[in-house]
């Protein structure tokens, strides 16, 4: 079967969409939210005080330049324009829940069984593609809204969560007890300006105190913890981590098509029999191709660029980068609101000019 990403974009939870069964029925590795995947604003007509004829002025003259040189012309206004009354996160929370209440769009979130596969213990092996993307002003909430709207940072949010719905350890009663911190201290000051996942000891207290075994407990949680270190994880997503610091819906995912399903199952098969993306995707820890996790890594290595280097193939992988162009220009900007710290990125081998490289094989053409 040929290797495929799909893109779509534009859909309302209240119209028919038809797309989902055929999307299904060719396997992608993932699928990426062009934006726009609810309506969460509303339209409330047309303002028809807006139409009519007037006069607009042509260039920077003064009065009496403009009357001698006769510059302008008539504008007309018409259709009129529409209204759009913003959405409250509350009402963008509840478009995401219908758009995942379709069930022709659940059916392919959640994947499909992989014929005469199994997992390490013996369970069947369900493919489940990678769900991601970013937004646009009807994702924020109001209609061509951008970087000024007031509820940006809330409706990031929504949608991050969104992309996790059905994931395990991803809803809201299995993440409660965990936060995301934020270190926000300057590298100069000996902080890295990275944003981590951590979890806290409450819900193994609680669990502890029910059964009367406080081993057992903290054994079934780190198990629970281990499972979803091996699939996907919201908490430790960057994408997820920059909209809980409001920097907009940005990131990219990479996808070895080289990989074999044998070579690949260990790795990015959970507990759950889950095969990320076919078995092609590859984590962002290992792909180091998003600057906020290569600074991350390299924090944790001690800036050892030597100890963390990506493993993937370089003539049959993918990278898909994501951009929220209402908030962002550009991903990971060098100057101005610095996103991402570039100062940990390993330093280029050689200021020699590079050979080329090879044609790639035959059977990648």
């Amino acid at each position: 079967m040929p290797y495929r990403i799909a893109i779509g974009s534009c859909s309302h939870p209240s119209l028919p969409q038809p797309l989902w069964p055929v999307l299904r029925s060719r396997r992608p590795s993932a699928f990426v939210w062009g934006g726009d995947a609810i309506y969460a604003d509303r339209f409330a007509g047309m303002n028809w005080t807006a139409v009519g004829v007037s006069w607009s002025d042509d260039g920077d003259e003064d009065e009496e330049e403009k009357k001698e040189k006769k510059k302008g012309s008539w504008k007309v206004t018409f259709p009129p324009p529409s209204i759009h009354v913003d959405a409250t996160p509350e009402i963008i929370r509840e478009w995401y829940r219908k758009q995942w209440e379709v069930a022709s769009y659940r059916e392919f979130a959640n994947g499909w069984e992989r014929s005469n596969a199994e997992g390490a213990e013996g369970g069947r092996v369900v493919d489940r593609p990678i769900v991601f993307g970013t937004i646009d002003d009807h994702d924020y909430g109001s209609n061509n809204g951008d970087a000024t709207f007031r509820f940006r940072r809330e409706s990031n949010l929504e949608f991050l969560e969104f992309l996790y719905f059905g994931v395990p350890g991803s809803d809201e009663n299995e993440s409660r007890d965990e936060d995301v911190v934020v270190d926000n201290t300057d590298s100069a000051s000996g902080g890295d300006g990275v944003c981590r996942a951590a979890e806290s000891d409450a819900g193994d207290d609680r669990d502890a105190m029910a059964d009367g075994n406080d081993g057992g407990a903290r054994e079934r949680n780190t198990n629970h913890r281990d499972r979803r270190a091996r699939g996907r994880n919201k908490l430790e997503d960057p994408m997820y981590q920059r909209a809980v610091e409001g920097k907009g819906v940005y990131g990219v995912q990479l996808f070895d098509f080289s990989r074999k399903f044998d070579d690949s199952i260990d790795g990015n098969s959970n507990d759950d029999g889950i095969l990320w993306g076919g078995g092609h995707w590859v984590p962002e820890e290992e792909a180091l191709v998003d600057d906020d996790v290569v600074a991350r890594v390299a924090a944790r290595h001690g800036n050892n660029n030597r100890s963390a280097m990506p493993n993937y193939s370089t003539t049959r992988s993918v990278a898909v980068f994501v951009l929220d162009v209402r908030s962002n220009k550009t991903p990971w900007p060098t100057k101005g609101g610095n996103h991402a710290r570039r100062t940990n990125r390993p330093p280029p081998q050689s200021s020699a000019p590079r050979t080329p490289l090879p044609p790639p094989p035959r059977d990648f053409l």
